[in-house]
């Protein structure tokens, strides 16, 4: 697995929110009618009621965002429609910008927007990555530039543990015990591949172009996201059971704790969180 060292400070402020509800918020998982089509539309989900969830941005409890979500079964399958304010379309993740003075491609500093979605499989599982609670979760992250090209949401899974782990970031816990964090991609495929250029081509060159096929796991989590007069509308399905281990498993009638994010042309260490949710299936 390829550990994102730049991400090491996302790890610890993505975590430090204080989540001091005694419960935690309850986002209903309906029975759909049908299959909603998956195009990024609302159009499918009229008669599903959302669920309206509070983010707040890491660092600045001042700064908050709503994500509108609707979920449901049907057959097989889990569907979750989710809806975010964005003034600005975000579509480019740190391209090859060409410099004519030095004659070479330099990164460009625009970032993609982002929503992540993360759900419980084993462990004491907590929202705040840094409150001592050990746990394994699963963890869809779609990405306007990166993954919507092709259809789906980076599938990944989060460990936190006590015990060193390789290719793990660590890190030191208030009361000075170490605590270890690691992030591996399903299959252990990144869903793109990163692009150097040696000669100019254009101005603007893609630094990430997505990979057109995945092995069997890597592309479990299915997802079109539309931008439109300033907002994002995202839709996510996937089988409620993949078979896979590296996959949470959702099961009728049992709840499942989670929690989501939205980067908003974000950096990994500066972004929108939820609390812990819980997710009624």
């Amino acid at each position: 697995m390829k550990h994102p060292l730049l991400m090491a400070s996302a790890y610890i402020l993505c975590s430090t929110l204080s989540l001091a509800h005694a419960e935690t918020p309850t986002i209903k998982i309906n029975t759909l009618k049908a299959a909603p089509q998956l195009d990024g539309s609302a159009e499918d989900w009229q008669d599903i009621a959302a669920s309206t969830i509070k983010l707040t941005y890491v660092g600045q409890p001042e700064r908050t965002k709503t994500v509108l979500l609707k979920a449901g079964v049907f057959g097989d399958e889990v569907f979750f429609h989710t809806e975010w304010e964005d003034s600005t379309q975000d579509i480019q993740h740190k391209p090859s910008i060409w410099d004519e003075a030095q004659q070479k491609y330099v990164e460009g500093s625009q970032l993609e927007d982002r929503f992540a979605m993360e759900f419980a499989m084993e462990g004491d599982y907590d929202a705040n990555w840094l409150s001592g609670k050990e746990f394994t979760s699963d963890m869809w992250n779609w990405k306007a530039a990166r993954t919507n090209p092709i259809g789906i949401s980076h599938d990944k899974i989060t460990v936190i543990s006590k015990q060193p782990m390789a290719e793990s970031y660590k890190t030191t816990l208030p009361d000075g015990s170490n605590l270890y964090i690691n992030r591996p991609t399903d299959m252990g495929v990144e869903p793109y591949a990163t692009k150097r250029y040696f000669k100019k081509q254009q101005d603007l060159m893609p630094k990430y172009v997505p990979q057109e096929k995945l092995p069997a796991g890597a592309d479990d989590v299915k997802a079109k996201g539309v931008w439109k007069d300033g907002r994002w509308s995202l839709e996510q399905r996937r089988k409620l059971n993949t078979g896979h281990e590296d996959d949470v498993q959702f099961t009728v009638g049992n709840p499942v704790k989670g929690a989501v994010a939205v980067f908003d042309h974000d950096d990994s260490a500066h972004h929108f969180i939820s609390e812990t949710l819980t997710f009624a299936f």
